[in-house]
């Protein structure tokens, strides 16, 4: 819990006097107490509690606010039943060692924001402890060697309902995703099972969704906060027994999508009805090593000697195989073309006759012409 998530809460009636610049300090326990020097019993995270009772003179607040700075408290809240007004030399005394000073209502009760604390404390303890054991279950699903039982298993102690269709998602971005994520997906009728690091967010989503609605439920959160991200989303998988390949495919759909333009870029699987996009699935690292394979050898041959063998071949692809038409595109005798093409099977090891072969060099030209498909400099 941050201090400035206790200001804002309206049922604590609390206010700030300094500290504006410091509250997005980590409030780790809330502690009253009215020694002049409360150090030996403070740590780091503290936020504290006074009324006051120690104060008798100005140069009492030097002391107390020195064990509260080096401490490391996140912050000082003060009551006025006893002081009747704030010392000016608190203020300045926090003011100047940096320590957010707040004011409680004069009818605030310590308890209440003790308990307010103690309960975010408590909240925030269980998502750890979730979160752990969200890990635990997509680590073995990742391995995919976990037996269906065991899945409905780790699915039940998470909370979430085996029987229920669940679809997977991977985001790739900045921030602390998985966080984000599982507040801003939360909707009534399903369970989230988020996982993963602050720049990559494993998402389990139990229960009725669609992959469609999902991936414009994540574009729509990552424009909204203005994040850069890139992420795969699967189909819902019917029974436990298809989750990990559900993970994997949402896995392939992230590297995909990462290799695609835009700030939010999102894939999925079933998306691919073209072999465009089956190409634009595959990882950049793939289409160019499939790329240099087959045609490094016409490339290079090309820059040596000048020749246009690369445009040879497309043309002739295009054209679907006629000699005729390539010839007269390019404007040479049918039997310059003969040649060309005999060098260009020579260097690739295809034949121009093989339908196969012809496939793997149009493949190859076209992995080539995809957006974003450079190699990293």
């Amino acid at each position: 819990m941050k201090l400035a998530d206790l200001l804002a809460r309206d049922d604590l009636h609390l206010s700030l006097v300094v500290g504006a610049d410091s509250l997005e300090k980590e409030v780790r326990r809330a502690y009253p107490t009215d020694l002049p020097d409360p150090r030996r019993y403070l740590s780091p995270g503290d936020l504290v509690l006074t009324s006051g009772v120690w104060y008798s003179k100005p140069e009492d607040c030097i002391p107390f606010a020195d064990a509260l700075w080096v401490s490391g408290a996140a912050g000082l809240v003060v009551g006025l039943i006893v002081l009747g007004e704030l010392p000016e030399s608190l203020v300045e005394a926090c003011a100047r060692r940096g320590i957010p000073l707040l004011l409680a209502a004069a009818d605030q009760s310590f308890g209440a924001i003790t308990e307010a604390v103690t309960a975010e404390a408590f909240a925030a303890e269980q998502r750890r402890a979730e979160r752990v054991r969200a890990q635990t279950l997509l680590d073995v699903l990742a391995t995919q060697r976990i037996p269906p039982g065991e899945v409905s298993a780790h699915l039940r102690l998470l909370g979430a309902d085996p029987a229920l269709p669940t679809t997977a998602m991977v985001v790739h971005g900045e921030g602390d995703l998985p966080a984000v994520l599982h507040e801003a997906l939360a909707r009534k009728g399903r369970h989230l099972i988020v996982g993963g690091t602050p720049g990559e967010a494993i998402v389990l989503v139990n229960g009725r969704s669609s992959r469609k609605g999902l991936a414009e439920e994540l574009r729509a959160v990552a424009e909204e906060r203005g994040l850069r991200i890139a992420a795969g989303v699967s189909e819902p998988a019917a029974s436990v027994s298809q989750l990990a390949e559900a993970l994997e495919t949402a896995r392939r759909g992230m590297e995909s999508a990462r290799d695609g333009g835009g700030p939010v870029s999102i894939m999925s699987m079933a998306d691919i009805d073209s072999f465009e996009l089956l190409l634009a699935a595959l990882p950049g690292s793939v289409r160019r090593a499939f790329r240099e394979h087959l045609l490094g050898p016409v490339e290079e041959y090309d820059r040596r000697h000048g020749s246009e063998l690369m445009r040879t071949l497309e043309v002739f692809l295009e054209s679907t195989g006629s000699w005729q038409r390539t010839a007269d595109e390019l404007y040479v005798h049918v039997n310059t073309l003969r040649y060309r093409m005999q060098r260009i099977e020579e260097l690739t090891g295809r034949r121009m006759a093989s339908m196969r072969d012809r496939t793997d060099l149009y493949l190859a030209l076209r992995s080539g012409q995809l957006p974003r498909d450079e190699p990293p400099a």
